[in-house]
């Protein structure tokens, strides 16, 4: 991976949370990915516009928190940029996509209308609503490092080993939980 950008501003040593701790969102958040792969890196005045917007719809989300966005990171990989966030919830990711006062929706237009048919570029997106009343359905761990993913965008708990059974053990629907 050769880039990457976080909405966390200091990621270095002082950021980092010391010990075990464990996501807890609300049901209905949801994670959303989506890229963009440059098939024809020759073709640059046709995906470099792309990749722009696209870097400022990020940017543009970030300074507008009513937009539903809740954390967000990016990152190279060959050929394709990456992008995973954490939304609300599914309609309001939806809501967004749609909604003309966001550079979205024009973007989206710009591309159908201009780049999409040629090949040149492919995009792609995925959206996972979490359901936390599914026992099975939801695990995270994190340890001695900076607040990020599913615990930055929402909420977490500190992982006591109490803590980290007692979760394992309601999420599992059995008696006695495992350490995750």
């Amino acid at each position: 991976m050769a880039a990457s950008s976080e909405t966390t501003a200091d990621v270095g040593q002082s950021a980092i949370i010391r010990g075990r701790y464990i996501a807890t969102p609300p049901a209905g958040t949801v994670i959303f990915m989506f890229g963009l792969r440059v098939n024809r890196w020759s073709e640059v005045r046709r995906w470099l516009p792309l990749w722009r917007s696209l870097r400022r719809i990020v940017r543009e989300q970030r300074a507008r928190p009513q937009c539903g966005l809740l954390w967000s990171t990016s990152w190279r990989d060959g050929r394709e940029f990456t992008v995973l966030q954490y939304w609300k919830d599914m309609q309001t990711l939806l809501d967004y996509a749609q909604d003309p006062s966001f550079k979205h929706a024009g973007v989206w237009k710009k591309y159908n209308h201009g780049v999409g048919d040629t090949g040149l570029v492919g995009i792609w997106h995925e959206a996972y609503t979490i359901d936390v009343e599914s026992p099975k359905g939801l695990h995270t761990i994190y340890r001695d490092v900076p607040s990020r993913g599913l615990a930055a965008a929402t909420s977490s708990l500190e992982g006591t080993e109490y803590a980290l059974r007692e979760l394992a053990r309601k999420r599992s629907g059995k008696g006695e939980g495992t350490m995750p």
